[in-house]
């Protein structure tokens, strides 16, 4: 059944930004299930849906990717990003009425869509086959690709019985993949590298244990991930062939980093002082003259939104 957009509702007045706090082309995040899209020192809803997650912009930014989550399963979407009909990629939903046994044993799950840099190809998370277990509750997440346009089908590229495939970045060169890889019981979560030529994948050199959300700089050049350390999360970068990590933030609720189109700028979810919501932050990336990597004072964007940190931000010109 093709996928019919739902009809347009009048959403909240804009949310603005503190004068000065203008950033430089549009992002994506999310709250509530709604899609927000951010320009200069304004953000508005752009869905109203209540079901849409995980936006990512095309390479060209001419269409979004997200997530529509629904009873017992989700699916890959695609929209142009000035608005139109959307395109479902998959078709996960199950035939069994809602709250049944039959529909719980035919859950799919699509998560965390990444562009190619070609805008060809959607590289995401999901699993093989539907669940097992008594209750349902086995299955293993594996990273997928499936064409961009109408008609493709998935391919699995990586999967492991040991654990599950998380939020997947495409490198600009095409090359390779870094993902995150939950294990399943024991272990310590990590950043794996996934590579198209070999077919493989291996643990991430430098990156430190449990790093999820990887970004790559639009330059290919650098790769920023939240880590836990103790309690504590902070965004941190690397070398994307490997190296050693500088931390970009010390707030301890830092996560989901995207870079500006020009790099110069790293935006990122985190909790304000004394607050349980999440918000927009930027903070500024200059280089020394060693070279390295020193990042500026943090500047929250927005107040009082509560953005879902999962679904992350997509960052286009």
């Amino acid at each position: 059944m093709p996928l019919r957009p739902r009809p347009t509702e009048p959403g909240p007045a804009p949310t603005v930004a503190a004068a000065g706090a203008g950033l430089p082309g549009r992002l994506l995040f999310v709250q509530g299930g709604n899609l927000w899209l951010w320009q200069g020192e304004t953000g508005r809803q752009i869905s109203s849906s209540g079901d849409a997650f995980q936006p990512a912009f095309a390479p060209d930014g001419e269409r979004i990717a997200y997530v529509r989550r629904q009873q017992s399963y989700s699916d890959l979407v695609v929209m142009p990003a000035a608005g139109g009909e959307p395109l479902r990629l998959t078709d996960d939903g199950p035939d069994s009425s809602v709250y049944s046994y039959e529909r719980i044993y035919a859950s799919m799950w699509a998560f965390y869509p990444a562009w190619s840099p070609d805008g060809t190809t959607i590289a995401y998370a999901s699993q093989g086959g539907p669940p097992a277990g008594e209750p349902a509750g086995e299955y293993n997440m594996s990273l997928f690709a499936i064409p961009a346009g109408a008609g493709g089908r998935r391919a699995q590229l990586y999967a492991a019985d040991e654990g599950h495939v998380g939020r997947p970045a495409w490198s600009p060169d095409g090359q390779s993949i870094v993902f995150a890889f939950a294990p399943a019981g024991q272990g310590i979560p990590a950043l794996y590298r996934y590579t198209p030529a070999s077919e493989s994948a291996a643990p991430l050199a430098g990156a430190p244990a449990q790093s999820y959300d990887p970004a790559f700089a639009s330059d290919g050049k650098l790769l920023a991930f939240a880590a836990r350390d103790g309690a504590r999360t902070d965004i941190f970068a690397m070398p994307a062939g490997g190296g050693t990590p500088v931390r970009l933030t010390g707030m301890g609720s830092a996560r989901a980093p995207a870079f500006s189109p020009d790099g110069t700028l790293l935006a990122f979810l985190a909790l304000p002082p004394a607050t349980n919501g999440f918000e927009l932050w930027v903070v500024e990336l200059q280089t020394g003259a060693d070279g390295a990597l020193q990042p500026g004072q943090p500047r929250q964007i927005t107040h009082d939104m509560r953005l879902d940190a999962d679904s992350g931000i997509a960052w286009a010109r």
